[in-house]
């Protein structure tokens, strides 16, 4: 008997599925929200750096308190020396690290920008006009150093994690735009060399990249303590090359050397 009703009941159940007319699903063309294309690819690097400025409230003489991780110092910097074009160039690809306003005056003493040229401590807390700060460099040995600082901090090839720097844990060396120099026996400048100075890139397995990690093969004041530098935020790409941002500068020569020589 039991046999029976099952048999039934498994008959009712195709006989309803059966009777069911279910209409066509029209096709359905799904758009994503989310793009993955790079925003800045139509920009160069300069179009890029200008958008980076702080915001907040300015007072009466035009000052207002910088954010450590926006780029007005180097905007004034850049437009300061003139090199503009460096960073606005279409010609070749390359590697722009972008110094942001901690980089300047970020409380790092041997290597904030404007305390290694001016010797002086600006302060990251003030209100400041970063334009005026920077029209008050005016001597030609701390235009030659800010010229050197900016020219290091660009690289003559695009460097992205992949596929330039094909094994994570590996020193790649890089030129820059900077002139290297020529030293004396006591390690003293000479004048200007006829190669440029190098830059090392380094990248761990989860692609964070590093800039004259003190593995490097470079000079020993390259890679000093505390002269290597973690990029902060990476790949950031545009019509000219690609941008990375750091925290704190990285050098080659000290800066210092570079006072009496203009590397333009």
């Amino acid at each position: 008997m039991k046999t029976y009703l099952k048999i039934i009941g498994v008959a009712l159940i195709a006989i309803i599925f059966n009777s069911c007319t279910l209409e066509l699903q029209e096709p359905f063309d799904f758009q994503p929200e989310n793009t993955f294309a790079d925003p800045f690819q139509n920009m160069t690097a300069w179009e890029h750096i200008q958008t980076r400025t702080s915001g907040g409230l300015v007072d009466d003489q035009g000052r207002k308190r910088l954010d450590g991780e926006e780029l007005d110092y180097m905007i004034a910097a850049i437009k300061r020396v003139g090199y503009q074009d460096l960073y606005n160039q279409t010609s070749t690809e390359r590697t722009y690290l972008l110094l942001n306003n901690n980089a300047f005056t970020g409380g790092n003493r041997d290597r904030d920008i404007l305390r290694v040229i001016t010797g002086r401590t600006q302060s990251p807390a003030a209100r400041v006009d970063a334009d005026e700060v920077m029209a008050a460099i005016t001597s030609e040995e701390q235009l030659n150093m800010l010229k050197a600082v900016l020219k290091y901090h660009i690289v003559t090839e695009k460097v992205a994690q992949v596929p330039k720097l094909t094994i994570f844990d590996k020193n790649f060396v890089f030129k820059t735009i900077l002139p290297a120099l020529t030293l004396d026996v006591n390690g003293l400048p000479t004048g200007l060399s006829n190669s440029n100075a190098e830059i090392v890139f380094r990248r761990n397995i989860e692609w964070k990249m590093e800039v004259n990690p003190i593995s490097s093969p470079l000079i020993s004041t390259a890679v000093g303590p505390g002269f290597n530098e973690k990029v902060r935020s990476h790949n950031y790409v545009f019509n000219n090359g690609i941008g990375h941002y750091l925290n704190d500068p990285v050098r080659y020569h000290p800066i210092p050397f570079y006072e009496n020589y203009n590397v333009d």
